[in-house]
């Protein structure tokens, strides 16, 4: 995709474009995309296909993978698929962005929601509306908060693949051991925050204890919605800035609430957590967390805990109910040159094949309705995130362009609150004059 002279470049683009210059001949080498392939015939397509990570050591996702390019070439002989992929979800983001403004971007891309912004509202994605209403394709298949993460008004600009609402797990064995009943729908933040207390195990004498009620991560995306829980945000409802939101007297109460689960010693510190090394609460030093469905595929491989023992509930609630939606589907880039093969990959991609295999193999939820119900029984956990999907909202990734840069703001001032050495208050008033700097609030 060529530059037009004068045209106004995007926020994020105008972001990058210090870097880029840096970048622009390393990633033509390594990103080919539309601008390649000149040499095609009309009999054979090359699609190329940008998604993040590498080979997998799993045989389960690699027998996956050959299978679904198998049943691939077999409905589509005249089709190449060729994989893009890039190591990192971390460098997912500016690669591509780079190969857009290079010119050689793929003609395929997995878009995921914490991003999706980056790439929407830059006009680099075609909207497959067009290609629906052809096709007659039914998107009622889809769970409409999914399918809409990637949504501007009457346009769509990917079709949804699998997803998570973020939830709580928790050890039966450990509730068990100290006597807790096991959480329920709808509890609340004083229920977890007994919880905690009850679980948490401080032999005397030692320097610190032995057992935590809590896993308290500092990654935005896992507690921001303490913050949606009580009312307050990171962003104003817009999206365009922070000041009032995220230094506002119901994010101050959410934040503190998390600091004095740390500071209670209900929950390890940031150093105790990173010396543990392996997961916490697999190896039982603590006993709740928050991620997503994927966290599943890591508890069954892990030798420390059996499935038998974890459970996972909704979220505590505070003022209102809600939890959030990771979630990742397939577009197709504006400049791609072969449009019609591209759209055949991504319904095949979204559609009922390829998502009951990757359904098996546990990482996320099929947005497929039907299929993500059909498996409602397969696993004891799978109830409970289907029930709760209902209350998932979109990442702001999804609505706000650059919004890595605000996550990297969050964590930094999480951490000098986790560690005592600025009172919540004040860092949440540095931070979102911080972030207003960043999304360009004068």
């Amino acid at each position: 995709m060529s530059r037009r002279a004068g045209q106004k470049q995007p926020r994020v683009w105008r972001h990058w474009w210090s870097a880029l210059f840096v970048c622009l001949a390393a990633a033509a080498a390594g990103l080919a995309g539309c601008a390649r392939g000149r040499g095609e015939t009309a009999r054979r397509v090359v699609l190329h296909v940008a998604d993040w990570g590498g080979a997998s050591a799993d045989p389960s996702m690699n027998r996956f993978q050959n299978e679904v390019m198998a049943e691939w070439q077999r409905l589509h002989p005249n089709i190449e698929i060729q994989p893009e992929h890039i190591p990192g979800s971390g460098e997912y983001v500016p690669k591509l962005l780079t190969a857009f403004v290079a010119g050689t971007e793929p003609e395929v891309m997995s878009l995921d929601a914490s991003s999706a912004a980056d790439f929407i509202d830059n006009d680099t994605l075609r909207d497959l509306t067009p290609f629906v209403r052809q096709d007659h394709l039914d998107l009622s298949t889809y769970y409409p908060n999914v399918l809409n993460l990637a949504r501007r008004g009457e346009h769509l600009y990917a079709l949804p693949a699998d997803f998570t609402p973020m939830m709580l797990y928790y050890n039966k064995r450990l509730f068990d051991k100290a006597g807790v009943p096991y959480p329920k729908d709808g509890w609340t933040w004083e229920d977890f925050r007994q919880a905690c207390r009850r679980l948490t195990v401080w032999p005397k004498g030692a320097p610190h204890p032995t057992r935590y009620g809590f896993l308290l991560e500092n990654w935005m995306p896992g507690w921001i919605t303490w913050i949606w829980q009580n009312g307050g945000d990171v962003l104003s409802p817009d999206g365009t800035h922070a000041t009032g939101y995220l230094d506002s007297p119901a994010t101050i109460e959410a934040v503190q609430f998390l600091a004095d689960l740390v500071r209670e010693h209900l929950a390890p510190s940031l150093s105790e957590t990173q010396a543990q090394g392996a997961d916490p609460f697999a190896s039982g030093m603590v006993a709740m967390k928050i991620s997503g469905h994927w966290n599943i595929v890591g508890l069954r491989a892990s030798e420390t805990i059996r499935m038998d023992d974890v459970g996972v509930v909704g979220l505590p609630q505070q003022k209102r109910r809600v939890t959030v939606i990771y979630e990742s589907g397939y577009a197709i880039t504006k400049g791609c040159r072969h449009p019609r093969e591209a759209w055949e990959y991504v319904k095949f991609m979204s559609g009922p094949f390829v998502q009951r295999k990757k359904a098996e193999l546990g990482i996320g939820i099929s947005a497929n309705r039907q299929i993500a119900e059909a498996r409602r029984h397969a696993n004891a956990l799978e109830p409970v995130f289907l029930d709760n999907v209902r209350y998932g909202i979109a990442p702001w990734g999804a609505r706000v362009e650059s919004y890595a840069q605000v996550e990297d703001i969050g964590k930094e001032m999480m951490e000098e609150v986790l560690v005592g050495r600025v009172p919540v208050p004040q860092a949440l008033h540095a931070a979102a004059r911080r972030v207003d700097a960043e999304l360009g609030v004068q």
